[in-house]
């Protein structure tokens, strides 16, 4: 029922199938990390932010604003303890320990168990992070699916905390279903409803596992010569720098853009929503004459969004809400991630108003990477076939050279006169008996195909050597492993 992991398929007929719950928990109001508001309505309000006004204190000792906008790494490296505010009500969810608990004052007053969660690596993935109670409906009943979903309180888009939902003859869902929501027994979030205000802060804690954070040593390798005029070789799991050029300066990105609007659509838009395309722009030719209807659900659009770059497609999951609104929640989700030099202008990436940096794009691959697997699962397909709702077939093919290789988890391709080729991609590269998970980016490059190339065989030749290096007198002919780090 779920995309699992690192396969090429997708049982998208199941995969409708579990969006029952999904459906249940959608309603007519939606808001995302930075709780941009909406409506189901096409013509929708300027987003605006909701903000937990507490601090707390980071790991490095000074207090830290925590916000929707908080980058998703500090999260990461928070507790619980660190998050919980000293005065009002606080709400922190753990999916680790998979406990909901209620604070007062800064003291814990209640704990509850959560039974169920979405799936990790799943599009259902619950997101972490800090959000606040958006919603309150102690029976939110889903017309389409006949369900109820009592004691709900939406905290991000599609999100909410809620009790065990049922059908209207009384009989409850399947254990199986879920769609990314915190799940509580009936009673339990009886009690949460009851203790928690449309406001209240709410802190989901979900850490990342590191593959590995052993620091490598790299032997001294010259670096290629590639054409690309920034690019940045580093590591998913302890943010280390290997190689870079001008990593922290803005460039057009071209259709990088894209890896952005697939993470906003899923975040913000239910995945079987039906989306109306026309069979001109489904085969890369917006002009064609070709005008015939076809409608798909939001979950296959991003088969041709990703893997064809189709940019008649990112316009149209934009239009959802409304493309104004749906850019800036690009933006404003960049800025939770902790993407500061990062501006969306479109969705497509066809303006040059489109611009990052390596490092920022390094930000948003780890999240990818760590949060959204199912978004690189895509990226790395060769080939798809997708099934419109009149029964034509449509089969889709994945431009990007490396898809289908074995040590590739998944990237993103672009280019435009302005942008040059640009490509992210995070590989894995076996050292020394351990999987590294390498993100290489490059920006304004002549041949991404070329320069990714000589970076990864860089990188492995790099650290093989290193490794073999290791507990030899040939100190000198290894690199320092005091390694640039990502800021946060």
């Amino acid at each position: 029922m779920y995309m699992s992991g690192l396969g090429h398929s997708f049982d998208w007929k199941g995969f409708r199938f579990a969006m029952k719950l999904l459906l249940a928990c959608a309603v007519a109001v939606l808001f995302g990390r930075a709780a941009l508001s909406y409506a189901v309505a096409l013509h929708t309000p300027a987003p605006a932010l909701v903000v937990v006004r507490e601090t707390a204190a980071s790991p490095s000792g000074p207090a830290l604003p925590l916000a929707t906008t908080t980058p998703e790494r500090i999260i990461g490296s928070l507790t619980i303890a660190d998050a919980v505010p000293q005065t009002g009500k606080f709400v922190a969810a753990d999916l680790q320990d998979m406990t909901l608990a209620l604070y007062q004052d800064g003291a814990e007053v209640a704990e509850y168990p959560i039974l169920t969660k979405g799936k990790p690596g799943s599009p259902y993935e619950t997101p972490s992070g800090f959000y606040s109670v958006l919603a309150k409906q102690a029976d939110h009943f889903n017309k389409q699916e006949q369900v109820h979903m009592p004691y709900s309180m939406q905290f991000y888009g599609n999100y909410f905390i809620h009790g065990w939902p049922y059908y209207t003859d009384g009989s409850p869902v399947n254990p199986d279903y879920s769609g990314g929501c915190i799940r509580l027994s009936t009673d339990d979030a009886r009690k949460v409803y009851a203790f928690a205000d449309t406001g209240t802060g709410i802190f989901v804690y979900d850490p990342s596992v590191a593959a590995s954070s052993t620091p490598l040593v790299l032997a001294a390798v010259p670096a290629p010569d590639v054409t690309a005029a920034s690019y940045l070789v580093a590591d998913v799991d302890t943010g280390d720098v290997y190689l870079d050029r001008n990593a922290e300066e803005p460039r057009p990105i071209a259709s990088l853009t894209k890896l952005m609007t697939a993470l906003v659509a899923n975040e913000t838009i239910m995945f079987n929503n039906p989306v109306t395309v026309t069979k001109g722009e489904m085969l890369h030719e917006a002009a064609s004459a070709d005008r015939t209807q076809e409608t798909f659900v939001v979950g296959d659009l991003l088969y041709p969004l990703l893997m064809e770059s189709n940019n008649a497609i990112a316009d149209r999951l934009a239009a959802q809400y409304g493309t104004a609104n749906f850019v800036s929640w690009m933006n404003a989700t960049a800025k939770s991630l902790g993407m500061q030099s990062t501006h969306y202008a479109d969705p497509s990436g066809v303006s040059s108003g489109n611009v990052s940096t390596p490092d920022d794009l390094f930000r948003l691959a780890t999240y990818l990477a760590d949060k959204k697997s199912f978004i690189w699962n895509i990226t790395r397909t060769p080939s798809k076939t997708l099934y419109a709702d009149s029964g034509d077939v449509f089969r889709i093919n994945n431009f990007n050279i490396f898809s289908g290789s074995s040590d590739f988890i998944g990237g993103k391709v672009g280019k435009t006169g302005a942008a040059g080729d640009t490509m992210t991609s995070v590989f894995s590269v076996p050292v020394n008996g351990v999987t590294r998970r390498v993100a290489i980016i490059v920006l304004k490059s002549e041949d991404y195909g070329a320069d990714t190339t000589k970076l990864a065989d860089w990188f492995e030749q790099s650290a093989k050597k290193g490794a073999a290096l290791l507990g030899t007198a040939c100190t000198s002919c290894a690199a320092e492993s005091g390694y640039r780090k990502i800021p946060e």
